[in-house]
This record gives C-alpha cells, sequence and structure tokens, in this order.
C-alpha cells in the first residue's frame, strides 16, 4: 500500500458517510505500478470493519508498504486520522448500467444479488429500472442504494462506481469518535489464555471459551483483529491501539501445551470436509489408537504428549488440519515452566484452519 484517502459529506440528519481509497500495487508483479481503488463506502462504524480486516492481512505481511510490513494497529491508526480530516465528496449522478464488462457497475451474472440487497434496504422498485435499462443515483440522495452494492456486505467493491478524483480539494472536519485512555479502554481487554503447541502454532481460550487451535501467531493475532478488537474499539475507541500489541505479545511469550493435556476428537461431525475426516484417521493412526490401515473410532482420546514423540511434526501437522469442531482440548490449569517453545520442524505446514 502506497497510499490512503477518504472523501465524506454529511447527511441531512448530520451522520457522516465516508467512501475509502487505496493506492496499491501487486508485489510480485514487475514493474512496480501502483494505482488508487475505491474500497468501500459507509458510515463510521461500517468502514472500520473493512479497515480491520485489511488490518488482518498486515499481521500475515500480505499488506506493506513500500518500506515493509506494517503493523495493524499502525495501520487502524492511520485510517482514524484519515477519517477525521477527510476530502470532501461532492454530490454527482452515477449510472448504475447492467453489463458484461470486468468493470461493468453491475454485472450481469450478479442480478439475484442485486435484487436481495436492494430489497434489505427497501429499494425493490431501484432493481425493476435496473434490470429495464439502467438507473441513475446520486451520490449524497441515494447514497442507502450505494451502500447497499458496493459497502460493506454488498456484492461489489466501491472501484466500479467511484474513483479518487471523486474526493474534492477541500478537506473537512468530520466527526469520529476520539481515543479513550489507554488505562480506560485496556479494562476491556478479555481474558486471554494461550500455550505454544509448537513454534509458531499457538492454542487459545478467551474469556473461558473453549480451546481451540489458531494456528501460526499471525492467524490468531487475525483473529482477535476482527473477532474481538472491532467490537470493542467501536465501544471503546483505542481498544485495538492498545490491546492488539499486547495479545501479540502473550502468544509470543506463550508456555508449552501442558503433556497432559487431554484432546478428545470426533471423527466426522456433521459438515466437517473428506479432508478433515482423513486427517482425523490419520491422527489415531499415528497415536498407535487404530492400525495404519483403519479408520478412526467415532471419537477417541489421548494425552498431548503422545504427539511430540513424532520427531517428524507429522502428527502436529494432522492436528493442524482438524476442523475446530472435531477437537476438543482440555487444557490443565496453567503450569509455571521455563521451557521455551518447543522448536518442531512444521516449515511445510499450510494450515486450512476454521
Amino acid at each position: 500500500m502506497t497510499g490512503k484517502r477518504a472523501g465524506a459529506f454529511q447527511r441531512a440528519n448530520g451522520e457522516w458517510i465516508f467512501a475509502l481509497f487505496e493506492r496499491t500495487y501487486e508485489k510480485n508483479c514487475y514493474p512496480h505500478r501502483d494505482k488508487w481503488s475505491g474500497i468501500t463506502i459507509g458510515n463510521y462504524e461500517s468502514v472500520m470493519r473493512r479497515v480491520f480486516h485489511h488490518a488482518r492481512s498486515c499481521e500475515g505481511g500480505m499488506l506493506q508498504s513500500r518500506s515493509g510490513d506494517i503493523r495493524p494497529e499502525q495501520y487502524i491508526e492511520s485510517w482514524r486520522q484519515e477519517l477525521a480530516k477527510p476530502m470532501m465528496l461532492h454530490d454527482r449522478q452515477i449510472d448504475l448500467r447492467v453489463g458484461s464488462a470486468f468493470d461493468a457497475a453491475i454485472p450481469e451474472k450478479s442480478l439475484d444479488d442485486v435484487r436481495q440487497r436492494l430489497a434489505h434496504v427497501d429499494r425493490h422498485s431501484r432493481f425493476d429500472a435496473l434490470v429495464a435499462g439502467s438507473l441513475s443515483v446520486s451520490l449524497h440522495g441515494d447514497v442507502d442504494v450505494l451502500i447497499a452494492l458496493y459497502g460493506e456486505g454488498g456484492p461489489f467493491s466501491l472501484w466500479r462506481v467511484l474513483s479518487v478524483e471523486d474526493c474534492g480539494s477541500v478537506q473537512v472536519t468530520a466527526s469520529v469518535p476520539r481515543l479513550l485512555p489507554a488505562a480506560q479502554v485496556m479494562r476491556q481487554m478479555p481474558d486471554v489464555r494461550c500455550h505454544a503447541i509448537d513454534g509458531e502454532n499457538r492454542v487459545v481460550s478467551i474469556d473461558g471459551k473453549p480451546w481451540h487451535h489458531a494456528g501460526w501467531q499471525y492467524n490468531a493475532v487475525g483473529s482477535f483483529i476482527t473477532d474481538f478488537a472491532y467490537d470493542l474499539d467501536m465501544a471503546h475507541p483505542g481498544f485495538a491501539k492498545r490491546a492488539i500489541p499486547e495479545y501479540r505479545d502473550m502468544l509470543r511469550k506463550a508456555s508449552p501445551v501442558p503433556r497432559d493435556t487431554t484432546l478428545t476428537i470426533s471423527r466426522a461431525p456433521e459438515g466437517v470436509s473428506k479432508w478433515a475426516v482423513a486427517s482425523a484417521d490419520e491422527l489415531a493412526q499415528g497415536v498407535g489408537i487404530v492400525a495404519s490401515d483403519q479408520d478412526a473410532p467415532e471419537e477417541y482420546g489421548f494425552l498431548f504428549g503422545k504427539l511430540l514423540a513424532d520427531t517428524d511434526a507429522n502428527l502436529l501437522y494432522k492436528l493442524g488440519h482438524l476442523d475446530r469442531s472435531q477437537i476438543k482440548w482440555d487444557v490443565p490449569l496453567d503450569q509455571s515452566t521455563n521451557e521455551p517453545p518447543r522448536e518442531a520442524c512444521i516449515e511445510q505446514f499450510s494450515l486450512s484452519l476454521f
């Protein structure tokens, strides 16, 4: 990412509506030619949801700046500052025309999605006009239609109908939540327990909920950003800025999973993939519950320590391929230990979790 810009206007009821644009390029494509693209439109809570999802990509390194990695908490805060001082988004007419071209405002194969979204915001009549030829809408007056189609939850991206040039040259001051003191927001921090499965993977329990395999550390942080930090930050502005680094540090310092942790595996709960079922079979075979050519029992259990006897870490690899619904972790109360996380040979991991 090489740039960001927010355009905004204020509705008659006082609510601010924002349109977000990012300038990016594909790092593995040469030459590096960045371009602007509209990413979402909506009120503050709506567009910040998209920001938090992009922040998740920062943690894993998928979204970077020219100089390298971006911390998700920094990315979120930079967008918050951008939204506080957006450029004026002037009104104009937008033609919503159905077409087969890649950049059509309304792809013709997506009319069912359009019908559902317009019905959701009680704009049925607009769909009739759309299929009859084309529909011209006002950016300000018909913004609910644009949000339904190009905002969060909509089927299309904003670049189809708005460009960064729609942002005027006049900067305005928008009403966005002010950050609360660090001590106040950190009182909202969930109760986090975590252990290291190996050098990268973590098992986590938040607020007393069942333990689950959270994947590699970056995946665990990403889940925290979208599943917890967003909602808490909307209620307590500044939570993400303080809590994401603390959660990341907890994962980094996690002690190993106790060897006497009991794992209970359900072979084939409803809805799991055949690959997850196969992993349950191979795990049962690996820990000696069944022979190498047999299916696992519908439910079986063993101690986590049995997985550590496999020096090639193949069993830990299979564990990571189970669906969350297949495995129950019975972790003993936290045990103090100075033992560092186990550095298993897991470079080949490509976890397909949850």
